[in-house]
C-alpha cells in the first residue's frame, strides 16, 4: 500500500534531490556576469503555473521563481524560488535573506487530510526534529542532519506539506548557515508561500467548477 508516510516522503524527496541539483546553478550571490532584468520581470517571475495548470504557485515577498527550474506536467510539477536579485532581477532584496525553496506537486485525493507534522518529519528519514507547528492546514517541521549537497548551505532546514486543489505539495527551505531563515523566519516565509498560492490558485478551481457546471447542464 501507497502510505502516507511514503507518498509524502516521495514527494519530499523529489524536491530535496532536484533542488540541491538544480540549485548549484543558483548560487546564494547573484550572478554579476549576467544582465539583470527589469523590475517589470518581477511580475513575470511571482507566479508559475503547475500541475497542468491546477495551481498557480505564487512567491512570497523578496523572492522570485526560477522558470529555468521548472517542471511541468498535467498532474505534478516542480519549481524552485530564490531572492530577486540571485536570479538577475533590478533592485534592492537585501532586506530579504538568503533562501532557496524547492516546491514539487503530486496529485492528492479528494478528502485526504493534510498530513501531520509528525508524518512530515517521519518523511524526512533520520534528520533530528528541531521544531514543528501546524498551521491553516500547513505542516512544517525545521530539521537537521544529514549531508549537505551545497557548499555553504546549513544542514538545518524546513520542510513543509500543504494541500491546494487536490494537490500535495511539498516544500523545503535551504539557506546558508547562520540565517535567519534557517529559524522563525523561514516559517513566516513559508506561510506566506503557501497562503499567496491557495489565494492564487482560487480561481483555478472557481473556474474549474464553472466549466464542470456548464458541461453537466
Amino acid at each position: 500500500m501507497f502510505t502516507w508516510i511514503s507518498k509524502l516522503g516521495l514527494v519530499l524527496s523529489i524536491a530535496l534531490l532536484a533542488g540541491c541539483e538544480e540549485a548549484t546553478g543558483l548560487p546564494f550571490a547573484a550572478d554579476r556576469g549576467s544582465a539583470a532584468q527589469s523590475e517589470n520581470s518581477r511580475s513575470r517571475t511571482a507566479h508559475v503555473k503547475l500541475a497542468g495548470g491546477a495551481i498557480i504557485l505564487a512567491a512570497p515577498d523578496g523572492y522570485c521563481i526560477d522558470r529555468r527550474s521548472v517542471k511541468y506536467s498535467r498532474s505534478a510539477g516542480f519549481a524552485i524560488m530564490a531572492r530577486c536579485d540571485t536570479l538577475g532581477v533590478r533592485g534592492f532584496f537585501g532586506s530579504y535573506d538568503l533562501a532557496i525553496i524547492t516546491i514539487t506537486t503530486q496529485p492528492h485525493l479528494n478528502g485526504e487530510r493534510v498530513p501531520s507534522p509528525s508524518q512530515v518529519a517521519r518523511s524526512a528519514g533520520t534528520f533530528k526534529v528541531l521544531a514543528q507547528s501546524k498551521g491553516d492546514d500547513f505542516s512544517l517541521v525545521r530539521l537537521s542532519g544529514g549531508p549537505s549537497r551545497m557548499e555553504g548551505v546549513s544542514d538545518v532546514h524546513w520542510r513543509g506539506a500543504f494541500v491546494v486543489n487536490e494537490q500535495l505539495i511539498g516544500v523545503g527551505l535551504y539557506a546558508p548557515k547562520g540565517s535567519p531563515v534557517l529559524r522563525a523566519n523561514g516559517a513566516t516565509v513559508l506561510r506566506e508561500m503557501a497562503f499567496r498560492t491557495r489565494q492564487a490558485s482560487k480561481q483555478v478551481n472557481v473556474k474549474t467548477s464553472a466549466a464542470n457546471k456548464a458541461a453537466r447542464d
